[in-house]
């Protein structure tokens, strides 16, 4: 009776919830359906003897209910996994053609998903490599005109420095000043709206009327985290028979496939296996997980994630409120780690910076936002029409983010952060920096191939704040040291009395330059900050160290995009060292949730059938049986 009323409430099937309430599992569940039936179970199927058309393939793999197979005896046999509403069209076949249970066998859902995989392997590696279209990826580093326009611009730099040197690096170094201001102003405009973190109240919203949520989780190598991992996706609140939680893993990934054996994952669950063909990047897993997901809606956590448990909430609200056209809201990143070091904390002011002050300016005037590499949420249906994620662009987040603008649809934010932990040592943060301004101009190559198609397709003025926005980005970090040691220069020839007529208004221009960098970097981040945060020590007198160790990963990042530009530098992840208490201060994150694995290791009493959070005066029943 439990578990119909569960169903009632949620709208969802009788079998879910069977599985929520009583713990049984999906073998024993079928077991009991086969015997009700009088038919044969099977917990396991060749895979290679699944009966396939060619135009099935890749098959709907969503929700597998049934595959043909063929037997070594000349049989073939129809496997089922029935749902409750099945069962009575079942028996009253059965009992018109009794000879009908010879070839039919039941067996749990979860195993025949797992065995058309198998059987589909190869396509749905293909199909994950091949999901964006040509245009749009990174496959190809740049076009035969991109390459051409950079020999030719290179050739023609040369010959003017030969003939006219000085002239030539007044010329250059002015217009490149003038990128590195227009990041400088955007920080401005930015800062004069930004504030520090609040949260948004989100209306009450009834369990039925909540659609399945999808959370990809991709993971290589993180045997380590496993634990927090599980915990921190505990916390979430979400009608448990409604959530679909793929956590993506690399096939030989041993360690963490052998992590998450140790735990007892509830049926909301699941371990996709990636094979190994094509690049081993984390776009790739995500887009060979999507083919499976079963969620209108979905979001994708990293390893070391700890989002805040009301955020698919607030993101849903959010949907529903927001129109047609929203297709992707993205969540603030919070450090949790900010007092580990100056790296770390200067990380935290970057991310407060860039997720609580600049990415709400531009959602705010319907701006091109580029994407943070977690906590998105999408609607999976606008994901699948953009072309999913470039499996070959190593910031498959940014890029994204402009493919999604660029098909015509909107961008938003939310307020419920996901914490996640700084790099704390210079080796694991330059790879990581590297990787990203890689990909950043990957993204810049792949958005301007076709620069009239581009702003056609985004509107004159997003694609110039857009163009403004990437090319700032990726300039300012490769010409930030050339600007302080012309700075030194000219400051020693005009004390030596040998500048030349423009010397004093390069030099002053340079300086107010840095000066208004520096100034529009700190106010944004310092209006943006948590009262934690700023507690955590000084931020200001380590940005021009910040920015020089920036501008080193941004010249190894141009370096690696001829030399190795797929190459994905994983970023290690670690247990967080930060208490929940620690949490809560930052964000209003609580110090304990309910969610589908609390749920699972420990049973419920009557009364907390409905929860109330007076956070949001959110009501929805159960959240897990």
């Amino acid at each position: 009776m439990q578990a119909f009323a569960a169903a009632t409430r949620n709208r969802t099937s009788f079998t879910d919830e069977v599985l929520f309430s009583t713990g049984i599992g999906q073998e024993r569940l079928y077991k009991a359906v086969a015997d009700e039936l009088g038919l044969s179970f099977a917990d396991r199927i060749v895979s290679s003897r699944i009966l396939l058309r060619e135009d099935d393939v890749p098959h709907n793999l969503r929700n597998v209910r049934h595959a043909l197979v063929a037997h070594g005896d000349g049989r073939t046999l129809l496997y089922i996994a029935p749902t409750i509403s099945d069962l009575v069209v079942l028996k009253r076949c059965l009992l018109q053609s009794p000879a009908l249970a010879e070839r039919l066998c039941i067996c749990p859902p979860s195993m025949l998903a797992e065995m058309m995989r198998q059987r589909q392997e190869r396509q749905l590696a293909q199909r994950a490599q091949e999901m964006t279209p040509p245009h749009f990826s990174a496959a190809r580093v740049m076009h035969g005109w991109q390459g051409f326009i950079l020999a030719e611009a290179l050739f023609f730099l040369s010959g003017f420095f030969l003939s006219w040197p000085l002239e030539t690096a007044v010329a250059l170094h002015v217009g490149l000043t003038l990128f590195f201001f227009g990041c400088v102003m955007m920080r401005l405009l930015a800062s004069v709206t930004a504030r520090r973190p609040h949260l948004l109240a989100t209306r009450g919203t009834l369990a039925k009327e909540m659609p399945v949520y999808t959370i990809l989780v991709p993971l290589y190598k993180e045997a380590a985290i496993v634990g927090q991992l599980l915990e921190a996706l505990s916390r979430l609140r979400w009608p448990a028979s409604k959530l679909d939680i793929k956590l993506v893993c690399e096939a030989d990934d041993a360690e963490t496939l052998a992590a998450l054996a140790r735990h007892a994952l509830p049926p909301c669950f699941e371990i996709i296996k990636v094979p190994g063909l094509g690049p081993r990047t984390k776009p790739k897993a995500l887009n060979y997980a999507l083919q499976f997901a079963r969620g209108e809606f979905l979001v994708v956590y990293d390893a070391e994630d700890r989002p805040h448990p009301d955020q698919l909430l607030e993101a849903w609200d959010a949907f529903s409120r927001g129109g047609a056209d929203l297709a992707c809201l993205q969540a603030p990143l919070l450090i949790s780690n900010f007092r580990a070091n100056w790296l770390a904390r200067m990380f935290a002011f970057e991310y407060a910076a860039l997720f609580r002050g600049l990415l709400p300016w531009l959602a705010r005037r319907n701006l091109v936002i580029p994407l943070g590499g977690t906590s998105n949420h999408l609607r999976r249906r606008y994901l699948e029409a953009a072309g999913g994620w470039d499996s070959h662009n190593v910031t498959e987040d940014a890029d994204l983010g402009i493919r999604l603008a660029r098909f015509g649809y909107r961008i938003g934010v939310i307020t419920r952060g996901t914490w996640e932990d700084a790099p704390e040592n210079y080796q694991d943060w330059k790879k990581q920096r590297t990787r990203w301004l890689k990909g950043w101009m990957q993204t810049w190559l792949v958005h301007t191939r076709n620069p009239l198609r581009t702003c056609r397709e985004l509107g004159p003025v997003r694609f110039a704040v857009s163009l403004l926005y990437m090319t700032g980005l990726i300039l300012s970090a490769l010409i930030y040291p050339f600007m302080l040691l012309t700075v030194i220069l000219l400051v020693m020839v005009s004390v030596a009395g040998q500048g030349f007529f423009w010397s004093p208004y390069l030099l002053c221009m340079d300086v107010l330059n840095i000066v208004l960098a520096y100034f529009s970097y700190y106010v944004l981040g310092l209006k943006t900050l948590g009262r934690d945060e700023r507690r955590a020590g000084p931020y200001f007198c380590w940005i021009p160290v910040y920015w020089l160790l920036m501008s080193f990963s941004a010249w190894r990042a141009v370096w690696q995009l001829f030399r190795a530009p797929h190459l994905w530098e994983k970023t290690p992840h670690y247990p967080s060292g930060a208490s929940a208490s620690c949490l809560a201060a930052g964000s209003g994150l609580p110090e304990s949730g309910a969610g589908p694995l609390a749920g699972h290791q420990k049973r419920r009493s009557r009364a907390d059938d409905k929860v109330v959070f007076a956070a949001d005066r959110f009501k929805v029943a159960p959240l897990i049986g």
